[in-house]
């Protein structure tokens, strides 16, 4: 059966009347009738479909798909139960399945509508809470923070009565994490370390154990910290510079110990990053430290001195940098690792040995014109 390939406005239907004759179970001669099957033709986009409007076939179908990871098609399935058995049993798992496979497809808008229609069907459910939860990932994916922060508020209200310590947990490092994405630095960090302090309270529940919110919350303290680390650069005059040092130094401590327990935790998704972050707290306190404003009086002989005297004290900034980004490797080895954390803790480390081998060069050379 062949379809017109050109836009239509209104879905064809083709409704089909099915009678079996000699059925294994009939006799003879008798005829067994059969509820009708209804078919449709359906439009998405430029695409035709013939679909059995039955919505437990087509639950089933979606359900094929969606293992398949034939996301548009599952969406397509489930979409239609949605839309034309919106009173079936099968529609409000259907809704949500459908705004799975489109987040799966990354089409998070069309997701939302039907996340909301298993909020408003279901309210104060746990599947209308597991919709809330999806509603605040799309808006982290479509970096619509105003939208994960009032959801993840929602889901702490709390929604639904009795949330769990997981659940509660989450909500309170996806609300800080759209808090820090909005600006509001001092009250995300006022979630994070809440979120930290309810896992401390309940180290018991087995499901904390590798939980990537706990590990996010730890991981974004530091990150909280590194930025405000990274901000601060060495400006004359020499007591300005005191005091650049002094809160450089500061916040490189809050850093690393952050990313220190993040690594503690043994996330894999967070501890390569924290490996990561570690070193470069290191490179770049190097980075900066180099290159501090120095006297424009100073002559050329006095900065090269100045400068060879800065990288010998510096020096095992680099020495330090270079172990920790080793160790991240090994760990990133460990753990299966192969992401972009992983290639930029291989780019940093032969930055870092070059660096070092360019100093020795030096060293060696100011030694050679020392003895002639």
């Amino acid at each position: 059966m062949s379809f017109p390939r050109r836009p239509l406005h209104l879905a064809h239907l083709l409704v089909v009347g099915v009678a079996f004759g000699t059925a294994a179970c009939a006799t003879a001669g008798e005829t067994v009738h059969m509820d009708p099957m209804t078919f449709q033709v359906v439009e998405e986009g430029e695409r035709l479909s013939v679909e059995q409007m039955d919505p437990e076939v087509l639950f089933r179908e979606g359900n094929r798909a969606f293992e398949a990871g034939e996301w548009a098609t599952a969406a397509r399935k489930y979409r239609l139960i949605h839309e034309r058995f919106n009173d079936s049993r099968f529609a409000i798992v259907s809704a949500y399945n459908a705004g799975l496979a489109l987040e799966r497809d990354n089409r998070c808008e069309e997701g939302l509508p039907l996340y909301r229609s298993v909020v408003e069907r279901t309210k104060g459910s746990k599947d209308a809470q597991d919709a809330l939860f999806r509603i605040a990932a799309c808006g982290e994916t479509l970096e619509r923070w105003e939208l994960t922060l009032e959801t993840t508020e929602a889901i702490l209200a709390p929604h639904y009565p009795e949330i769990g310590v997981v659940d509660r947990i989450g909500a309170r490092v996806h609300h800080g994490y759209a808090r820090q994405k909005l600006g509001q630095l001092a009250l995300a960090e006022r979630d994070f370390k809440a979120a930290l302090a309810e896992y401390q309270r309940h180290l018991e529940v087995p499901a904390l154990g590798k939980s990537p919110e706990v590990s996010l919350a730890q991981y974004q303290i530091g990150e909280l910290y590194r930025d405000l680390f990274a901000s601060i650069r060495f400006k004359l005059p020499t007591d300005r510079m005191a005091r650049d040092l002094e809160d450089k130094s500061n916040f490189f401590l809050m850093a690393q110990s952050a990313y220190l327990k993040t690594l503690r935790l043994q996330h894999p998704s967070y501890a390569v990053v924290a490996g990561y972050r570690l070193g470069a707290l290191y490179e770049v306190m190097y980075d900066d430290m180099m290159a501090a404003e120095i006297p424009g009086e100073l002559t050329r002989e006095e900065v090269e001195a100045y400068y060879a005297e800065l990288r010998d004290k510096i020096r095992p900034l680099l020495v330090r940098a270079i172990d920790i980004y080793e160790r991240n490797l090994r760990m990133g080895q460990r753990f299966g690792t192969t992401n972009d954390w992983v290639s930029r803790t291989e780019a940093s480390l032969a930055r870092l040995k070059e660096v070092l081998r360019q100093d020795s060069s030096r060293e060696a050379e100011a030694q050679l014109r020392g003895v002639d």
